[in-house]
């Protein structure tokens, strides 16, 4: 036996290769985050990269005196996707998978698109508003010069709707303490505060939050049926080309209310709207946002906006609880009554 058939044995008995740890991570993040939390989350992670080589905020950040006077408004857009530093690179990520995956599967990808720039358009107009009568009123320029940039001036906002939403006595855990939902952003603003000092931008996305979960930006929200229609792979919508995107989450397959009461994992976040493992009515707007009653509704309803008071449910008595067992025995028994007929 020649020693080139020895080699070709050796090779075909030997065990297969192990797989790569980085790319089997890299496929179950990219399963189980939805399409706009993931490009979100990986052009935060692309800004990181760059700013080794050059400084990206230079080019992206809202800085009024180039977003105005020199007419650069694409910065209204991108300064939230920027991270120039590895522990804000850490806490965004954090705190985008745990708000931004939750909520995209509550309200679908298109909708939470729009509420992601919607708070963005909205607090980096509102800042740039307020530094310009600084700079009017004080002459100084330095107010030109300030900067809306990073994830959490998006993030801040989400958290506020998230809160303003949740029904009344909803606790949320913060380390060891446990605090009311509706004071949640105001601790963390807190805490930023301490830590990088006071950001006008923070101030603006938690405020903003609030007002939008409380209804009162509903007037700027695109209604669920526009949104239907640009999802609308027969009426060439504009967002049909996402739809067959690993993640990318429809209208009629988002969870609604249920994206909170899924479990962690139980999501297998594959394209075509899936969403996990429970699945909401046609209309994500139909039921309240969390389990719990007096809460409001995500997803979008046409004439409430983002939210819609939901009313709690009525408790059965003891002798409607037994009216209702003993009617599904009856059907079950006139079920199998009519498979015994069936067999015979």
């Amino acid at each position: 036996m020649s020693q080139y058939d020895n080699g070709y044995r050796a090779n075909n008995n030997a065990a297969p290769p192990q797989p790569n740890p980085v790319l089997t991570a890299y496929e179950s993040y990219c399963q189980s985050t939805p399409l706009v939390t993931r490009y979100v989350l990986n052009t935060i992670m692309i800004t990181f990269l760059c700013s080794f080589f050059f400084s990206p905020a230079i080019l992206l950040a809202n800085i009024p005196i180039f977003t105005v006077f020199r007419f650069q408004l694409y910065r209204i857009l991108t300064s939230p996707l920027l991270c120039e530093n590895f522990l804000n690179l850490i806490f965004a990520f954090m705190g985008f998978l745990s708000h931004g995956v939750k909520l995209e599967q509550s309200l679908g990808s298109s909708m939470f698109c729009l509420l992601f720039f919607t708070l963005t358009i909205a607090t980096n107009v509102l800042f740039l508003i307020i530094t310009i009568l600084l700079w009017g009123l004080t002459n100084q320029e330095a107010h030109l010069s300030s900067v809306s940039m990073g994830i959490w001036v998006v993030l801040l906002g989400i958290i506020a709707v998230e809160c303003a939403e949740a029904p009344e006595g909803t606790k949320r855990k913060l380390f060891v303490l446990e605090i009311k939902a509706i004071y949640y952003p105001l601790v963390l603003l807190a805490i930023f505060t301490m830590l990088s000092g006071p950001r006008l931008s923070y101030f603006l996305a938690v405020g903003i939050g609030y007002a939008m979960g409380y209804g009162k930006l509903d007037k700027f929200k695109v209604s669920v049926e526009r949104v239907r229609k640009w999802e609308n792979r027969e009426q060439n919508g504009c967002l049909s080309g996402f739809i067959n995107r690993p993640g990318f989450i429809t209208m009629s397959s988002a969870s609604g209310p249920n994206a909170w009461l899924v479990q962690e994992g139980s999501g297998d976040g594959n394209g075509s709207g899936s969403a996990g493992a429970v699945r909401a009515p046609e209309d994500p707007a139909a039921a309240p946002s969390f389990p719990s009653s007096g809460g409001r509704s995500l997803g979008g309803s046409s004439t409430t906006g983002l939210l819609s008071r939901a009313r709690s449910p009525k408790k059965k008595t003891p002798e409607e609880r037994a009216a209702l067992l003993e009617r599904a025995a009856e059907r079950r028994r006139q079920q199998q009554s009519g498979e015994g007929e069936s067999v015979v």
